[in-house]
């Protein structure tokens, strides 16, 4: 079964966008708050991970692991195929920003993984 991790942090592109409008604009309160959770955000989905992680590495599916989708993401032909996905879905980022549709970039983030 596949988990489609971009839909749980995809919340986590908001201090992105933060942080690319605050550089356009120089403005360095908007900057800082936007790393600053950015960094708390990621922290936690790291500490959430290793939780889970240590709860978990002693049960079946711990030996199964990684899994043939986890060897063929890692790939380097995993990788050069996930390139124009990456750049296509930037353009859709792009495309939703510029035109007041941000609430479609959750949606980009979950069709591109």
């Amino acid at each position: 079964t596949t988990v489609i991790s971009s839909m749980l942090l995809s919340p986590i592109m908001g201090p992105v966008i933060g942080m690319a409008y605050g550089v356009i604009i120089c403005d360095w309160p908007l900057i800082k708050r936007s790393v600053k959770i950015e960094l708390i955000s990621i922290i936690l989905c790291l500490i959430l991970g290793l939780i889970i992680g240590f709860s978990t590495y002693w049960t079946h599916m711990a030996y199964a692991w990684p899994t043939e989708e986890m060897y063929s993401r890692s790939s380097r032909h995993g990788f050069l195929a996930g390139i124009p996905i990456a750049f296509f879905s930037g353009m859709g980022v792009a495309l939703s920003v510029l035109d007041d549709h941000v609430s479609s970039l959750v949606g980009v983030a979950i069709s591109a993984s």
